[in-house]
């Protein structure tokens, strides 16, 4: 059951798919649309779920689901993963790529492969933890790289 993004717990479990350049606003609409269409009749063993779907910075495109009452199953989460890669596939754009770390520099956001992130940053640049896995955490998760997972990728 698709609900709004804003009005669904802040206790829900979420998922960040980061796309490598930002999002044209074709690319926007088409992605909440499929998305919103899957949600709509999610389900784990036959039993709805409830859950939502944003878009930020046109670049973090964030499902939430609340498991309050009734959470995901391995083959609900792997419906979800297919809609993904579907996406992907039909847009010809990188969601899934967790060698990639997107900070914030100068304003404006930069997608770094894990292995350069030495060469753009330093431990005071700002970068968004896609790993946060509660959307009560989405309020702090800009913040600087030593504060992060990835701290000791700068030296």
């Amino acid at each position: 059951m698709l609900v709004e993004f804003d009005k669904i717990s802040d206790n829900s479990r979420i998922w960040i798919y980061a796309c490598e350049t930002e999002l044209t606003n074709n690319q926007y609409d088409y992605i909440l649309e499929k998305l919103s269409n899957h949600l709509r009749n999610w389900e784990a063993h036959k039993v709805p779920l409830i859950a939502g779907v944003t878009i930020l910075e046109n670049h973090f495109i964030i499902v939430a689901l609340d498991d309050s009452k009734n959470g995901a199953s391995g083959c609900s989460i792997d419906t979800l993963q297919n809609k993904i890669q579907e996406i992907e596939k039909e847009l010809s754009i990188s969601l899934l790529n967790r060698l990639n770390i997107f900070c914030k520099i100068e304003g404006v956001i930069k997608c770094i492969p894990i292995n350069k992130l030495g060469d753009n940053a330093n431990k005071e640049t700002l970068f968004y933890d896609i790993t946060i896995q509660k959307k009560s955490k989405l309020s702090n998760w800009l913040k600087p790289i030593e504060e992060g997972w990835c701290a000791s990728l700068i030296e």
